[in-house]
């Protein structure tokens, strides 16, 4: 099975004629009770990363937030239950903002409650698009009884993001035997018909039929906040019509170019999420000029 690292896919230049209804629509949906922040890097990586609109769907004190820290993004409310969680019927809310060209992520500082478990499954089943899910919207699925990685869902694409720790729990294979995690996604995704990208030293990016290691980053991302920016990473690059096997990729490749970018200028342990974020312009430059 091929391991590949170059040529990085390619991310088509923007005509002079272009308008944000081109670079498609990021909803992003999280930051549950304490988790606020999670979202807000999220969201902030997909505006940085080119999503044409990006729309924040959250509890109210969480787009209070959002709509004071990122004013360049949309919010949406969704039905709440007890302790500000999301309730179940709140996946008919975001079902019916689907429309051709938005992109779905979920997970950043999402939280734990059984009623917006079921949201997250249910939306894993029914996104008509491309979906892509990280931390607890993948505890939520891990601890579902429908079989996510038997079979291919019906509708759109599925890009999971898990860290060794969530993975063990999808997979069953614990964290200390890195190499049988990553076989297992492989066959896991190709199983599913979904993309995995097991993150960690050189990410795994596999769709079950390729595989990417990646080249770039360093132990400056590991601190909180890096894979909600790379959540957002992902979904801004689908936006951009990309595949979601090739989004994932180059996304997993400017994250860790930030983060060498980043780590540079700052070092370890002195990196935050936010400055991957500040970093990103630096590293699209330098993708894009070895791409001319």
């Amino acid at each position: 099975m091929p391991v590949s690292s170059v040529p990085l896919p390619f991310l088509k230049p923007r005509e002079a004629h272009a308008h944000k209804g081109d670079f498609g629509h990021a909803l992003l949906v999280g930051g549950g009770p304490g988790m606020s922040g999670a979202i807000c890097l999220a969201t902030l990586a997909a505006l940085r990363c080119g999503a044409g609109r990006t729309t924040v769907a959250a509890r109210s004190h969480t787009r209070q937030i959002v709509q004071t820290t990122t004013p360049c993004a949309m919010t949406m409310p969704l039905e709440e239950v007890s302790q500000g969680y999301l309730a179940e019927s709140s996946a008919k809310i975001l079902l019916g903002k689907y429309s051709p060209g938005t992109v779905l992520g979920i997970g950043p500082g999402l939280g734990r409650e059984s009623s917006q478990d079921r949201m997250v499954v249910e939306l894993f089943k029914s996104w008509p698009g491309t979906a892509v899910f990280d931390a607890d919207a993948l505890n939520a699925i891990s601890e579902s009884t429908f079989g996510w990685s038997s079979t291919a869902t019906p509708c759109g694409s599925r890009i999971l993001t898990p860290h060794p720790g969530e993975w063990a729990r999808l997979s069953n294979i614990q964290a200390d035997e890195p190499d049988e995690q990553r076989r297992l996604a492989v066959e896991m995704a190709n199983k599913s018909q979904s993309i995995v990208v097991l993150k960690g030293h050189q990410t795994l990016v596999t769709d079950g039929q390729l595989q990417y290691r990646n080249s770039t980053g360093n132990p400056s991302l590991a601190v909180g906040g890096s894979g909600d920016v790379l959540t957002g990473m992902i979904v801004a690059l689908v936006c951009q019509g990309l595949t979601a096997y090739d989004a994932s990729v180059l996304a997993v490749y400017l994250h860790g170019l930030a983060g060498d970018i980043a780590h540079r200028q700052l070092g370890t342990p002195s990196t935050l999420g936010t400055d991957l974020i500040d970093a990103l312009p630096a590293a699209f430059r330098q993708y894009l000029a070895a791409q001319a």
